[in-house]
This record gives C-alpha cells, structure tokens and sequence, in this order.
C-alpha cells in the first residue's frame, strides 16, 4: 500500500503546501494586506511595480527599520514583545482569509495557534524575506535545511510563550486579556538551529 500510494500522498502533500506558502505571503506580505509586514516582497506586486522591499509603516514605527530587522524578530524568543508584530500575526490568523479558516474575535496566540503552527508560519516568513520574488529550491539539502530551521523556531516559539505572551496579549486586548499558555537569535539562514530533528516535542502541539 505505501509503494501504491507513496506519489499520490506526497503530490498532495507538496500542493497543499504550496498553497499554504502563498495564503503566508498573500496575507502578510501582500501589498494589498492590512496585516502586510513588508511591502513589494511578492511576485504579483512586482509584476505591478518594481520597488525595494520595505517594512510596513506600522513596523518601523514599532523600530523594525530594515528587513534583517524584521527578520531577526520573527526568528527571536522575544517576537511578542514587539506589539506591533504580535498584533499583525494575530490579527491575520483572527481574519478569517487563512485557507479553511473562520473570522473570530481577538485572543491570545496560544488559542489560535499551536507551537509547531506558528512555527510554520514564521518559518515561511522568514525564508520569504531572503528576497524578492523568494522561492526554495526542491532539493533534499533543502529540506533538511527548513526542517532544522522548523525544529529551532518552534523552541523559540515556546520561550516566546512562556515569558511574552500574558503580557502582550494584555497589551493587546486590555486590562481583561484572555488567559493563555505561559509555559534573540541571529539572522542567518544555516546556523546552530536545533539538530535533533528526528523526535518531535510533543509539547509543541
């Protein structure tokens, strides 16, 4: 049975996640986006106009002036801390425009996303601003490539948690907030990122 299907799995597989990259890019690197992180990054806006990446105006009043900036915080332990960056990445997922997603009222991250989702998300954010027009080669170096980066971010992601989130959600939200799980890395794209890629912490689902 796995002979039979190994293709037909992994075709499916590869498709749903390429059509999970470009929801990414569409909803915050999208020129058109209210939730835009950085402007003219996508292929369909540079078809329109060809600019230099910039970050969005709300970003760099937060004090990510560059992209490396932006970039940096997305691969941080201290992501939430920026309100404006926690605020755009909820406020996304809360849109309802994720593929197979509903519109819903603002909360805390941990009731939107697991670990190893946002993880995800981050982690093609992060790859998408290496460049303009950015796609990942197919090859297997690749993939191990992205698989360490996901391992590496998902630690973050749960440090960010577990020291950032009650606070930026009460940032967010108000003096009520809404009870969540509380429970600076360097830019480069082939660093010490975690290598123990084989067992998965269940703790990130």
């Amino acid at each position: 049975m796995a002979r039979t299907w190994s293709r037909v799995v992994r075709t499916k597989a590869n498709n749903e996640r390429a059509i999970q990259i470009r929801y990414f890019k569409k909803l915050w690197l999208s020129n058109k986006s209210p939730h835009t992180m950085v402007r003219n990054c996508i292929e369909q806006d540079l078809n329109v106009l060809v600019a230099p990446m910039e970050v969005s105006p709300a970003l760099a009043d937060s004090g990510l002036n560059t992209v490396p900036q932006v970039r940096a915080c997305l691969k941080s332990s201290a992501m939430y801390t920026n309100p404006v960056m926690y605020r755009l990445l909820c406020e996304g997922v809360e849109s309802g425009l994720l593929k197979q997603t509903t519109a819903q009222d603002p909360t805390t991250i941990s009731k939107l996303l697991t670990v190893a989702h946002e993880a995800n998300i981050r982690v093609e954010l992060y790859f998408a601003l290496r460049s303009q027009r950015y796609r990942h080669t197919p090859a297997d170096t690749q993939k191990k490539i992205r698989t360490k980066k996901w391992n590496t971010f998902c630690h973050l992601i749960k440090l960010d948690r577990a020291a950032n989130e009650a606070a930026a959600t009460q940032a967010r939200l108000g003096a009520g907030g809404v009870g969540g799980h509380n429970g600076e890395d360097g830019d480069d794209d082939d660093d010490d990122d975690a290598a123990n890629v084989e067992t998965i912490d269940p703790s990130f689902y």
